[in-house]
């Protein structure tokens, strides 16, 4: 099978990549317009190397394109619920929402809130004729080595953010550390919301778990200055408990928590020695990943 290869944007040496990955797998490489690997064996082994962001599962090759063979090319994909991603390499004459359009009608599954599916599909120019390919990705797959990876039965919690860095700040950090993020509000923040993550590129938002309003199950803790145990209770804490769900709770930069949530929080630490100015919550998010890792 072929592969296409998408990279995170640092810097590294490709060739060194190659080698990387041909110790773990037998495999061919190219390079056109991205670097395509081919093997036969299972790819469980790279998936999570630090210099791959993602692999696509190569489904029809560069063909010139035509809305007629374009059409035809999805009539035996088999996908669920999915999600389609356009990209043009080269200017070309034709909308993202007119190809979308033409696939919504050949597979007829279309869910953008909770797809199953990406399907990736790449447009180039040749001697000034469009040519496309196509890609997919089955999101559950990635979800399970993602969950492998990462054991941490944790989610982060931040009630009523008010701008989008504060709301850009957790969403890098959720990914980071692999977390998902519970958003508590009672206003409307789908435009906020969408304006950081416009600023927080890079994120494969496919595969990132962002609830709205999501109810608090397991253990709600939460972290203040004035609070009577410290850090050193938190890691005594957390390694009695690391097996059950536990939420991690931060307010917004102006007010902190509601009394309402303050209220219900099961636990709330101190940390760092400061007591006078408390870190941003962001900070204290980093801070206390620090602790547990």
């Amino acid at each position: 099978m072929k592969y296409l290869l998408v990279l995170n944007k640092f810097e590294l040496d490709v060739n060194k990549l190659k080698d990387k990955i041909k110790s773990k797998i037998q495999a061919s490489f190219y390079e056109n317009n991205g670097l395509i690997l081919e093997t036969n064996d299972n790819i469980n082994e790279i998936l999570y190397f630090e210099e791959i962001e993602k692999i696509f599962v190569m489904y029809k090759d560069c063909s010139k394109f035509d809305f007629n063979t374009f059409k035809q090319s999805f009539s035996n994909l088999k996908v669920k619920n999915y999600l389609v991603k356009i990209k043009f390499l080269s200017k070309i004459p034709i909308s993202a929402k007119s190809l979308i359009k033409k696939i919504n009608s050949v597979l007829k599954s279309h869910n953008e809130k909770d797809p199953e599916d990406i399907i990736y599909v790449e447009f180039i120019k040749k001697d000034n004729i469009p040519y496309y390919r196509i890609f997919t990705a089955r999101i559950s797959y990635y979800e399970k080595f993602k969950m492998k990876k990462n054991k941490l039965n944790i989610e982060v919690v931040l009630e009523n953010p008010e701008e989008k860095e504060e709301i850009k700040d957790f969403l890098r950090l959720c990914y980071i550390f692999n977390l998902s993020l519970n958003i508590l509000t009672k206003k409307n923040i789908d435009s906020l919301i969408n304006k950081a993550k416009k600023e927080a590129k890079g994120i494969p938002y496919e595969n990132f778990i962002l609830n709205i309003n999501k109810k608090l199950n397991g253990i709600k803790i939460g972290f203040s200055i004035n609070s009577k145990l410290d850090e050193n209770d938190f890691k005594e804490f957390f390694n009695k408990n690391k097996n059950e769900k536990i939420n991690l709770i931060f307010g917004n930069e102006k007010f902190g928590l509601t009394q309402d949530l303050r209220n219900n929080l099961d636990y709330s630490f101190r940390l760092t020695k400061e007591t006078k100015k408390p870190l941003r919550a962001s900070h204290a998010l980093s801070y206390i990943m620090g602790l547990i890792n």
